[in-house]
């Protein structure tokens, strides 16, 4: 081709026709810029399908993590909820009259009950943590998502760890220290989050240290409540970013 372009330029020029190799030569410039732009919007093209590819990707891999994070976070919500309804009951009754009106099925319900509040939900930042990592945040069109993400995982989730890590340590070193030791109920979880007995509580027992279980739950109570609000605030924002997310993967 170029052999081609070179010979009419020739022939131009020993026919003495420099007008006509002029207008050649511009056009032939044309025709260079042109295939250079038109090289140039290819290549930009698809590098943006390319960057549109790994977008999707993304979004599809943030949508699994945050369906797996909201099934576990609903879990830990339901669980917090119920401990916090009979926790509130032995705050609202501390009477002596209640534990001598349990039998011991209700009994172990109730204890087990206060003991299920110190179940924690574990968000999967995997996914977050690789996109930030790689500075992948930038091929995510929407400022809406991107303001999100950074929402929930770099405030949500860790002011709930600190309000977690106080209610654990509440857990493990008062409440359900008393309730193993003093009132010997013990329990574990099946795979759906039901707790299984593996000690029954011991009424006479129970009814020696009421006061001292109540005088436990009022403690906790407001900081197990804060970590429920938490909670509730973060299965609303994985929804929202979770509906934001599908709208992109359909455009």
């Amino acid at each position: 081709m170029l052999k081609f372009f070179r010979k009419i330029r020739q022939n131009l020029l020993s026919e003495g026709k420099t007008g006509k190799y002029l207008k050649y030569a511009f056009g032939e410039i044309v025709l260079v810029v042109i295939g250079i732009l038109i090289a140039l919007q290819i290549n930009t093209w698809n590098e943006a399908r390319k960057s549109n590819r790994l977008a999707n990707e993304i979004y599809t891999n943030l949508l699994t993590s945050l369906k797996q994070d909201s099934v576990e976070v609903q879990r830990a919500i339901d669980l917090l909820t119920k401990s916090l309804n009979t926790q509130k009951t032995l705050i609202l009754n501390e009477t002596d009259e209640l534990p001598k009106e349990l039998s011991q099925e209700e009994l172990d319900q109730l204890v087990g009950e206060v003991s299920i509040g110190v179940m924690s939900f574990f968000p999967k930042t995997g996914v977050y943590e690789l996109i930030t990592s790689n500075n992948s945040m930038d091929l995510l069109k929407s400022a809406e998502i991107k303001s999100l993400l950074i929402n929930l995982y770099d405030f949500q989730y860790k002011r709930y760890e600190n309000v977690d890590a106080v209610i654990d340590s509440k857990y493990h070193q008062e409440l359900n220290a008393l309730i193993r030791e003093k009132i010997k109920f013990v329990l574990t979880f099946d795979s759906n989050s039901e707790f299984v007995i593996l000690h029954h509580a011991d009424p006479l027992l129970f009814n020696q240290h009421y006061h001292e279980l109540v005088s436990e739950c009022r403690d906790v109570y407001g900081a197990l409540s804060t970590g429920n609000n938490y909670l509730i605030q973060i299965k609303e924002s994985i929804n929202e970013l979770s509906g934001l997310i599908r709208k992109e993967l359909k455009k």
